[in-house]
């Protein structure tokens, strides 16, 4: 896979901008608690900056390795030192050793935020909700953690912060955005060596590695993500390799909701050293009265002990807590499920009370114990309507109806997981459009803007309208992948030397070529420019509002920039 490239000094403008009367902290791995922190010649440590630290202050961080060194509030046990987040601040990593006044942060200088396997969460998020406020964390790695396989919670602003939950992250009702980090290599002795979010909290994972955070009980659930009634928000991301022994390599439980845009999902295990046969849904676990969207996902060689190796919903309520999942321009395909016989291995409803919708998509290629096994399959009285889509052999119209005369071969007509362009591996179509009918046979860009529009939440136009990829969806192609793409994130600013976007005095400059599609999409998502370019160089004068950050989308490649 392609290391994932991060262009971090385009993504912290806004940030930075925002708290022009912030407090700014200076943190290196040699700093001294006894130190100001307000410049690089007096660096602090960073659980003295954390302490000090108020909402809207940014917190430096220069590259090295930080173990945590205080108790989270409550906490006595050697294994309850963490880095506790008590107020909205921004965290920013990735400035040198050794920084001076001028350096800007890069991906290549690693910092490290470590429980040194003996923290039962590297990072404790406990900061309480604020109109208008977020805690935010920029290119740090998080590794390290090791939460208990017993122990009683602790109460923080009224909620119950457990020991057994969140290895590498826990976060309680608050809300946080991280941004081109990675979170790898934690475990846990029983639950979600990843991140635990509960009791309302809300968070968005943009241009992440989530990897290899491993369970070791024999019961342990949500190996990467746990978000109970909670919110998580997954974009441009990979999720791979991590295990737990349980269900759930994402566990979405007790009216949750979850979107994941534009992100690989591969690898994971549920039922790892485990022999029971009802370790479900390695990729994503839906239960309980949740909502789901996976939009331009690839879901892709995911084991399991149990049904719904890809996903796998469940309910203890059909009628108080229904399931919703909507799959959209999704490729689905080499997940297995290995002890269950007989089982379905890409996407099952466990129970009744679930509702699958499945558009644009392509669940094919699943393999699983026995002679009757399904790509996608429901228990009782659940729903799956699948439109516009592949399941199996089998091709669906735009009213869920097969169509008799069209085959689907997964051998010959879909790639494995593999790099295609774009910041995560993907599985590409194979054959030709008169060959494959997953050419032709799925939605347009404008049936797609209509579906994306029409759901509560309502998928971005700057996502639904692209592949996982980047590239704009011209054609009526299936699944994540449309073509071979470039990285669809912000352009890196030292290999091509100017950004695709930047701005000056009077308006943004875009680099073009005469024909060129050149659309604007504000950060929520909409819309608000979109015109074919003619000439080389182009501005956009008088179309946009000073003050805030749009993405500037020309044929596939975007750019973030702050007007």
């Amino acid at each position: 896979m392609k290391k994932i490239k991060l262009s971090i000094g385009l993504m912290l403008i806004g940030t930075l901008l925002m708290n022009l009367h912030a407090v700014n902290y200076y943190v290196t791995s040699t700093g001294l608690a006894s130190n100001d922190g307000l410049s690089w010649a007096t660096p602090m440590t960073l659980n003295a900056a954390l302490a000090v630290a108020q909402d809207d202050d940014v917190i430096h961080l220069g590259a090295g390795t930080y173990i945590p060194a205080d108790y989270i509030t409550g906490g006595t046990l050697e294994g309850d030192k963490t880095f506790e987040i008590k107020t909205n601040v921004a965290l920013i990593g990735g400035y040198p050793v050794s920084p001076a006044p001028g350096d800007n942060p890069s991906d290549a200088n690693e910092t490290i935020l470590s429980g040194n396997e003996t923290c039962y969460h590297v990072v404790a998020v406990t900061a309480p909700i604020a109109e208008g406020k977020k805690v935010t964390i920029d290119n740090v790695t998080i590794t390290g953690g090791n939460a208990a396989a017993t122990g009683a919670a602790l109460t923080i602003n009224t909620l119950s912060f457990v020991r057994v939950n969140g290895s590498a992250m826990i976060i309680g009702g608050a809300v946080v955005e991280i941004n081109n980090s990675k979170i790898i290599n934690n475990k846990s002795m029983l639950h979600t060596p990843g991140v635990y979010g509960f009791s309302g909290a809300d968070l968005t994972v943009n241009n992440c590695l989530v990897q290899n955070n491993v369970g070791q009980a024999t019961a342990g659930n949500g190996a990467s993500f746990w978000f109970a009634s909670s919110t998580l928000r997954v974009n441009n991301s990979n999720i791979i390799g991590n295990k737990n022994s349980g269900v759930g390599a994402i566990q979405i439980i007790t009216s949750s909701k979850g979107y994941f845009y534009n992100t690989t999902i591969a690898n994971n295990v549920a039922g790892y050293n485990s022999t029971t046969s009802s370790r479900n849904g390695s990729g994503i676990y839906v239960r309980d009265g949740s909502q789901v969207q996976v939009v331009n996902c690839t879901i892709y060689g995911n084991e399991s002990n149990g049904n719904g190796a890809g996903i796998a919903l469940h309910t203890s309520n059909i009628t108080t807590l229904p399931n919703t999942l909507e799959v959209i321009s999704s490729t689905i395909t080499g997940n297995k499920s290995k002890l269950l016989n007989p089982s379905t291995a890409g996407i099952f409803a466990l129970t009744a009370g679930c509702t699958i919708n499945i558009h644009n998509s392509i669940v094919s290629g699943n393999t699983a114990l026995g002679a009757n096994n399904y790509d996608a399959a429901i228990t009782s009285t659940s729903v799956l309507t699948p439109k516009n889509t592949t399941i199996g052999e089998k091709i669906y119209d735009g009213s869920a109806v097969e169509i008799v005369d069209k085959t689907f071969t997964v051998a010959t007509m879909l790639g494995t997981l593999a790099d295609n362009g774009g910041t995560a591996q993907t599985c590409k179509l194979l054959l030709d459009s008169e060959s494959n009918p997953a050419f032709t046979m799925g939605m347009s860009s404008a049936a797609l803007q209509l579906l994306g529009g029409s759901l509560t939440p309502a998928v971005p136009e700057s996502v639904v309208m692209y592949d996982q990829l980047g590239n704009q969806r011209a054609g009526v192609v299936m699944g994540a992948w449309v073509a071979n793409g470039p990285f669809s994130g912000a352009i890196d600013v030292v290999e091509k030397q100017l950004p695709l976007a930047y701005a000056d005095q009077n308006g943004v400059v875009v680099r073009t070529k005469t024909g060129d599609r050149v659309v604007v999409f504000n950060m929520t998502g909409q819309r608000v420019f979109d015109v074919i370019a003619n000439s080389d160089v182009m501005r956009i004068d008088n179309q946009l509002q000073k003050g805030n950050v749009y993405v500037v989308n020309v044929n596939g490649k975007s750019s973030k920039v702050l007007f």
